[in-house]
């Protein structure tokens, strides 16, 4: 009984497998962190500047390998 279950999660994942585009560029993927208004950033600013940097960071990564 055991081998049959495992035999049926292979064949589902090998099936489903072929499905799964592989996706080699970040670039074709990432999509920039819109910030809805100025009153948003200044809150990040101060109160989470770390998160802030971080999408500052991810936003400028996405235009660069836009270019």
């Amino acid at each position: 009984m055991k081998s049959k279950l495992l035999v049926l999660m292979i064949s589902s994942a090998v099936l489903l497998s072929g499905c799964v585009k592989p996706v080699s560029n970040y670039g074709d993927l990432a999509k920039p962190i819109m910030i809805g208004s100025m009153n948003t950033v200044d809150w990040l600013a101060d109160n989470d500047e770390p998160l802030l940097r971080q999408i500052v960071a991810h936003n400028e990564k996405v235009e660069q390998l836009g270019k």
